[in-house]
């Protein structure tokens, strides 16, 4: 186990679609990741009841999405005893899956420090408001993920001073040179990644009108996997039917 690192690639999913797996591989290659886990949101905090999915339609698609990727595993961590809709608790609860032990170059890493939350760039404005956000930039590794053709991410706006130092933007930097850089940062310390994902630019409110709508099927295919695409059909999931 030593070494192992994990990625916790937590969010809604309402649906997942192909621009999600794109990144989870993008991450998963530029960090070296053993897996992603997809933590399926129960109960966003920011957002009302009435405009989520049911979860259990969520985390099916998530399974359906994920199923011919052996390093991808569905997680329903937020119901774990205790359950609790915070990141702050899904990664202590995802601790269990990294062991302390020796990390590159036979220094000590502790388990939080081989974890790797992976977030949209946008959640920059939002996460030093979460609870204990603090303490999360502190002890987690970030990455936070450029949505395609959106602006630099003004993380020294966003982020504490007291973590910018902890920044690496690697934003522009080709694969080489971006794994490279990773590679030189001394084992067990975490930081905060700034990233390209090359994503395609797909928006789940788009696919949910798509579905909506008769005849959207077509533009649909390009943006869900196509075990998904049958499932929101088949259970009339987004109306349309």
């Amino acid at each position: 186990m030593d070494g192992i690192k994990v990625g916790v690639f937590g969010g809604t999913f309402n649906p997942v679609h192909r621009g999600h797996l794109h990144v989870a591989q993008g991450v998963q290659s530029l960090f070296g990741l053993s897996r992603v886990y997809f933590v399926v949101a129960a109960t966003p905090p920011h957002k009302r009841p009435d405009e989520v999915t049911p979860l259990a339609h969520r985390y099916a698609m998530v399974c359906l999405a994920t199923a011919r990727e052996v390093s991808f595993v569905p997680s329903l961590a937020e119901l774990e005893p205790e359950p609790s809709p915070y990141t702050i608790d899904t990664m202590k609860k995802m601790e269990r899956l990294v062991p302390a032990g020796k990390g590159a170059g036979g220094a000590d890493a502790p388990a939080a420090s081989r974890l790797f939350f992976i977030a949209g760039g946008d959640s920059l404005l939002e996460v030093s408001s979460w609870r204990e956000g603090g303490r999360l930039l502190d002890g987690y590794n970030f990455v936070f993920v450029a949505r395609p053709g959106a602006t630099p991410m003004a993380f020294e706006k966003c982020l504490p001073a007291g973590v910018l130092g902890r920044v690496r933007d690697l934003t522009g930097l080709d694969r080489k040179r971006a794994r490279s850089k990773i590679a030189a940062e001394p084992a067990g310390e975490s930081r905060i990644y700034l990233v390209d994902a090359q994503a395609p630019d797909i928006s789940a409110t788009k696919i949910r009108e798509l579905a909506a709508a008769k005849g959207g099927d077509r533009a649909m295919r390009k943006m869900l996997s196509p075990a998904v695409r049958d499932y929101i059909r088949k259970t009339n999931l987004y109306g349309g039917g």
